[in-house]
């Protein structure tokens, strides 16, 4: 009886250890991206596994203007559900008013927000820091001082076609705003003081030389259908400014023609860093305790912006968005409005612009911290800002952000390399880690990698 035990305790223990083994080379639990397997990663079955985890993104964004209504695009097509991002509200929640995006962020009403960058650094003394941008996804060039068809008053271009130099022109064309109703929304107020290089040109003042009618973008092209009612106006979105031009209107002066024509003037150069950005601010503690989200939803934004430039997809982002704007701001855009938009008014930073253009070269025309410090010192000799130190580092995050995913995409890079040629369930992996690293989520390139490495 004794032998037989102990032949039966033989046999259970080694059933054990055959168990244990084929149990290790099944892989994790597909939820936690827990690796198991060989060290080599190199035959079938050594692989770990991977898995995005689910997180959920409360989000908000004004649908004014083709560069706030990316989102739209985002949610639609389904680029943050294939990180794991579910937004709430479900496709995020669209703010009827610019004004409520900033005060409902410093309430904690959600994790991000789609807003124009320069337009709260005022608050920057008090909560601003808590709210820092995550990523800046375009500029807008397209600020223009408007006139009417009706109106009498000469643009710059007719002061030029007789005879004028550029810098007389534009003084000539803005010196007949002396005084006169101009139109412009109420957070114009709190934008960088572009029109101030424009009434330079004449010597004028801004706001002071002017009399300003404020109205909200879009209440400002519904009243410059009725002839007579608005002869100048200053929009700031950019789907108006386009239609206000498709029904008539022309630029007084606008910033392209500053920088094509007096670009090396003291002038040109402040326009060049008066420019604004757009991003996505976030919560700073929603940053630093969910990180790798906040990567992956910077990801599906560069995805957006690659989405709406492609020449194979561009046009249903176009689409998208024509018919948010119109449904939301009353508007009566065209698809190709979005792409002249893009092309002309609201560049782009695509993720292989972010580099070259905003974070890499001091001399690069948009670099971010550059345009930062002259925004600051203008907002300081206005009275708007106190006069103190600002510790810009600690506000860009999205230049962290940026540096990280930069950093990530090398690392894919040398683990695609170490992957090639691996086999089954490995070969999967790394066909998973293609599809995340061409949507430029490197953070889960990299899990997926380095679990069909087996580590």
């Amino acid at each position: 009886m004794k032998k037989t035990w102990v032949r039966l305790f033989a046999l259970v223990f080694a059933f054990a250890l055959v168990l244990a083994a084929c149990t290790g080379d099944e892989g994790g639990d597909g939820e936690t991206g827990s690796e198991t397997g060989g060290e080599t990663g190199g035959e079938t079955g050594s692989a770990g596994s991977y898995s995005i985890p689910a997180s959920t993104v409360r989000f908000g964004y004004y649908p004014c203007c083709a560069d706030q209504a990316l989102f739209a695009v985002t949610a639609e097509k389904g680029f943050w559900d294939e990180v794991g991002i579910t937004l709430d509200p479900e496709g995020g929640h669209q703010y009827t008013l610019f004004d409520q995006i900033t005060p409902s962020m410093e309430r904690g009403d959600f994790d991000a927000a789609a807003t124009f960058i320069q337009g709260y650094l005022q608050t920057l003394p008090t909560f601003g820091q808590d709210i820092p941008p995550i990523v800046f996804h375009d500029i807008y060039v397209g600020y223009a001082i408007l006139v009417a068809p009706d109106s009498s008053a000469k643009t710059t271009e007719e002061f030029m076609a007789e005879g004028m130099s550029f810098p007389e022109a534009a003084g000539a064309a803005v010196a007949q705003l002396q005084g006169v109703e101009v139109y412009t929304p109420p957070h114009g107020q709190v934008q960088p003081p572009y029109p101030q290089v424009f009434l330079n040109y004449a010597d004028m003042s801004y706001p002071d030389d002017l009399n300003l009618q404020f109205l909200e973008d879009n209440k400002i092209v519904q009243l410059s259908a009725q002839a007579g009612r608005v002869e100048f106006a200053i929009p700031y979105a950019a789907p108006v400014l386009v239609q206000m031009l498709r029904n008539g209107y022309e630029p007084l002066i606008n910033t392209q023609q500053v920088l094509e024509n007096d670009v090396a003037s003291e002038n040109g150069q402040l326009m060049t860093t008066l420019v604004g950005s757009s991003g996505i601010m976030s919560q700073r503690t929603w940053v630093d305790e969910d990180h790798d989200t906040a990567l992956r939803f910077a990801s599906a934004v560069f995805r957006t912006l690659d989405y709406c430039t492609d020449d194979a997809t561009k046009e249903d982002c176009w689409t998208i968005e024509a018919n948010l704007i119109n449904a939301t701001q009353g508007l009566e855009l065209i698809p190709e409005d979005i792409g002249v938009i893009f092309d002309s008014i609201d560049p782009l930073f695509l993720w292989e612009d972010q580099g070259p253009l905003l974070w890499d070269d001091p001399e690069a025309q948009f670099y971010v911290r550059g345009s930062l410090d002259v925004q600051i010192a203008s907002l300081i000799e206005n009275g708007t800002l106190p006069d103190q130190e600002y510790d810009i580092d600690a506000f860009l995050v999205a230049e962290d952000i940026y540096q990280e995913l930069a950093a990530l995409q090398a690392e894919a890079d040398g683990l695609f390399t170490e992957a090639d040629g691996l086999t089954g369930n490995a070969a999967e992996l790394v066909a998973q880690a293609q599809t995340q690293y061409d949507n430029y989520n490197f953070l889960d390139a990299v899990g997926f990698l380095e679990a069909a490495l087996g580590r």
